[in-house]
């Protein structure tokens, strides 16, 4: 580790090998130090640190790994792997960004950039990704192929866990969520954390009965442990199992069950929001369009009596349910002052390219094949990215219409083919 942080602090002050160690000692003695082949002496590391910048014991306890250094790496990542809404801003600040141990400054950076965005804190993330991490992740980004220090092994696991899911990339999801877990204690709130995921990223592979096998076990653990804390996140997991298996009737009793046990969750804000947004995503799609439009305004409702800033930051999300009901009932009015009022707070890339996506919309409702192209090519890498694939169903028969239409035939082709393989790739 003492290699990596030498390369990060030299990278950071433009400084070559050769002038790193010019007077101190021969290249390649000091590669064989880097290789820990031979120890860092103590003067030479006052030497090369005045180079850096920084203290002597920022070099000779890069690699530190005793007891007491793992046990404040565990303490950071227990502290920081509960969902974000539960961390006291003044917590995640209070964690230094820089430790003279490698394994401790790491799994602090890990953490904070899955907090920021858990947060949708797009600039805190970026930053600290430019400013430091995206270096680490080069050298160590792949955990099968590295050996780390248990307590930054699963902060690596946990960051990659949340990247991809924001990616919708569950097969890499399940893969490290599955590694993760065999590092984690059964019937801990990680644990507990981790079978949630589990059952997501099965939903979304189509392992239906390992999903379906991973609840029963979760649940059946919270009822013999009494962990009744844990119930609503369990059943709002459910709920999309049986949503997907085209139980809707079973998923809404889920959402139900999930709202009768909010009374027991210490994070009651988040799954709110969670039950909220798959009920009005269910009726939705259902088509049951009226109970839909009532449980946006109820959810309204609740919001009432959140803070300003949170009425604000969930402004975006009612927009975006609003523009999706007036476009499945064809209210093209409707849906037009929905899309201002979306394109007037959308602050994140999802909420931007949804509101570009119902404009697409709006312009091949009204004949305007040419906006239309011109919208829809716009947002669709995005969500091929996302693999979104409602939104990808409409862009791609919307486009192969309209190229069809305007005699692009070749390219007429090209968007039926992919919605074709998109169809069958749908439960």
């Amino acid at each position: 580790m003492l290699k990596e942080r030498i390369e990060f602090l030299s990278k950071r002050k433009s400084i070559s090998r050769k002038d790193l160690v010019e007077g101190l000692v021969t290249q390649a003695h000091f590669a064989n130090i880097l290789a820990e082949r031979y120890p860092l002496p103590e003067d030479l590391a006052e030497g090369i640190a005045e180079r850096l910048g920084v203290s002597a014991s920022y070099l000779l306890q890069a690699a530190a790994q005793d007891e007491h250094t793992l046990g404040r790496a565990e303490d950071i990542f227990a502290q920081l792997s509960v969902p974000a809404s539960l961390i006291p801003e003044d917590t995640v600040h209070a964690f230094k960004d820089r430790d003279d141990s490698l394994t401790v400054e790491l799994t602090t950076a890990f953490m904070k950039a899955v907090y920021y965005q858990q947060l949708n804190d797009a600039a805190a993330h970026e930053y600290i990704h430019t400013s430091y991490l995206n270096f680490y992740l080069e050298k160590y980004g792949r955990p099968d192929d590295v050996e780390l220090p248990r307590p930054l092994k699963k902060a690596l696991l946990f960051y990659k866990i949340q990247y991809y899911r924001s990616k919708m990339a569950f097969v890499d999801v399940l893969t490290h969520v599955t590694r993760l877990s065999s590092l984690t204690e059964p019937g801990s709130e990680l644990w507990l954390s981790i079978q949630n995921i589990l059952m997501e990223a099965y939903i979304q592979t189509r392992q239906y009965e390992e999903a379906k096998s991973t609840f029963e076990q979760t649940m059946k653990h919270v009822y013999d442990q009494r962990l009744f804390h844990r119930l609503s996140g369990l059943y709002v997991a459910y709920s999309g199992y049986c949503f997907t298996m085209g139980l809707v009737q079973e998923a809404l009793s889920a959402l139900s069950m999930a709202e009768a046990n909010l009374v027991y969750a210490g994070n009651q804000g988040d799954l709110v929001t969670a039950i909220a947004n798959n009920r009005i995503v269910m009726l939705t799609m259902s088509g049951e369009l009226d109970q839909a439009q009532a449980e946006i305004e109820r959810f309204e409702s609740l919001l009432h009596a959140e803070t300003e800033e949170t009425q604000q930051a969930m402004k975006p999300l009612l927009c975006v349910y609003r523009c999706e009901v007036a476009s499945v009932r064809k209210s093209w009015g409707e849906l037009a002052q929905n899309v201002d009022h979306l394109l007037s707070c959308a602050v994140t890339q999802d909420q931007q390219m949804n509101a570009l996506f119902y404009q697409s919309q709006l312009a091949l409702a009204h004949g305007e094949h040419d906006l239309f192209l011109s919208q829809a090519q716009a947002c669709l890498p995005y969500f091929e990215s996302v693999q979104q694939s409602v939104r990808l169903e409409s862009l791609y028969e919307g486009l192969a219409v309209v190229s069809e239409d305007q005699r692009r035939y070749k390219e007429a082709a090209a968007y039926y083919r992919k919605l074709v393989y998109l169809l069958r790739r749908s439960p």
